[in-house]
């Protein structure tokens, strides 16, 4: 009897169930992120060396294209190094934003199944993309170590900086995936947005190349403060510039107020979408 109640309640309300504890969900969140993160690398002969292969062909590109053009190099840091740098928080956000966008539908048999707190499939491929981060950035320290650039005290804002991105890339993995569950247009279309949204971030260029004029605006970009903070704080040695983190942080903390109660409103009718 009491299985036949559970099963109609996760039927006609996929939220949380009564006497629902959220420190049940941490054995599921584990779960999906080690089937996420082995499943996408099973039959791959390169393994997780995709997650450092993508950031560097990149740069590859990137530095084909800045000697093509003639432009200048910016001052006292090797090129390669300059937009890899910049590259390895952006790819942690392109990751995680799509996983994001299939990662209901790609557990739909979980979301139908089981009461529980909707937010741990985004939880879940953020945290999978952390994992690639990490790889990505220790080859980044290699190529500090091979530049002779050297770790100074300003490291110890790394920990805040991965921690606001993560922030940043959840808000937006809460929007894509309420409305991805919903329209599969967004997943095919996720990919240009994120090329278009990488050239609107200072990666391949400087920020000061960027009109003074159009700076403002181009400033609300939130991947504008993280990249360029992660390059202060290790290409420089210099804590980020408080102007440029505090806009990304006021927009990531605008971004989560509105996509998080959405995600969660919208999740009650996922099973019925599903």
């Amino acid at each position: 009897m009491r299985d036949a109640v559970g099963e109609s309640r996760v039927a006609s309300s996929p939220g949380v169930a009564p006497g629902f504890r959220s420190w049940s969900v941490v054995p599921l969140l584990q779960a999906l992120v080690l089937r996420e993160f082995r499943g996408r690398y099973r039959r791959s002969l390169l393994g997780p060396a995709w997650a450092v292969l993508q950031p560097l062909l990149y740069m590859g590109i990137f530095v084909f294209v800045r000697r093509a053009l003639d432009a200048p190099s910016p001052a006292g840091v090797p090129y390669p190094l300059f937009a890899f740098a910049a590259l390895v928080p952006w790819m942690l956000f392109a990751s995680a934003v799509t996983r994001c966008t299939t990662c209901i539908y790609a557990n739909q048999s979980v979301v139908k199944k089981m009461a529980m707190p909707r937010e741990v499939f985004p939880l879940a491929a953020v945290a999978v993309s952390l994992l690639d981060f990490l790889l990505a950035f220790a080859v980044l320290l290699g190529m500090m170590a091979w530049y002779g650039v050297g770790i100074g005290p300003a490291m110890l804002w790394l920990p805040l900086l991965v921690a606001l991105l993560g922030v940043f890339c959840l808000a937006a993995g809460f929007g894509v995936a309420a409305l991805g569950t919903y329209k599969n247009d967004l997943a095919l279309g996720i990919p240009y947005l994120l090329q278009l949204w990488l050239l609107a971030t200072p990666i391949l260029y400087r920020l000061e190349d960027i009109p003074a004029r159009a700076r403002s605006i181009y400033l609300l970009n939130p991947m504008v403060g993280y990249t360029e903070a992660f390059r202060s704080v290790l290409l420089h040695d210099r804590a980020p510039d408080p102007a440029t983190l505090l806009v990304a942080v006021g927009v990531t903390a605008l971004a989560m107020l509105v996509t998080w109660p959405a995600f969660r409103g919208m999740s009650r009718y996922f099973a019925d979408v599903l």
